[in-house]
């Protein structure tokens, strides 16, 4: 199963499949993190966030337990703060989805790879959701200005 679609439809799932995408979830969510913080500029620091408690449809559906998933908080200088929060693991058509808050502007990072591939990390603003960018540190300075 490629792709969140095959797995939603699928009859061959089972609750070691939920719990091993949960588990990558959590690994991408952190790889990625540990990549933004290596790309942030001097002026900036990154904190951990409170954790979201994850408990989606499928991991209810087959008796999967919640799971605290990690966050991140970039913190200006000048007291600037971009916040990241997993949103959702099963999207139709993308590998998991990152809600980013700058004041009151709104990001989505969606990993563009299929299941248990290399994250492929795309970023649209909220409002021009299909108009994406690779997530490379050029994406983050102009985020962060």
């Amino acid at each position: 199963m490629n792709t969140v679609l095959d797995e939603v439809t699928s009859d061959a799932i089972d609750a070691m499949h939920v719990e091993r995408r949960v588990k990558d979830w959590e690994r991408r969510l952190t790889g990625l993190y540990r990549k933004i913080c290596e790309w942030l500029p001097d002026d900036w620091e990154a904190r951990r966030g409170a954790p979201v408690r994850m408990h989606e449809r499928m991991m209810r559906e087959f008796g999967v337990a919640a799971r605290q998933m990690p966050t991140l908080e970039l913190h200006g200088r000048t007291g600037e703060v971009v916040s990241l929060r997993p949103d959702a693991l099963w999207i139709i058509g993308n590998n998991g989805r990152i809600d980013v808050k700058r004041d009151e502007r709104r990001y989505l990072i969606v990993d563009a790879a299929e299941n248990f591939k290399e994250p492929d990390w795309q970023a649209a603003s909220a409002e021009r959701r299909c108009d994406r960018e690779a997530v490379t540190p050029d994406w983050l300075i102009r985020l962060l200005r």
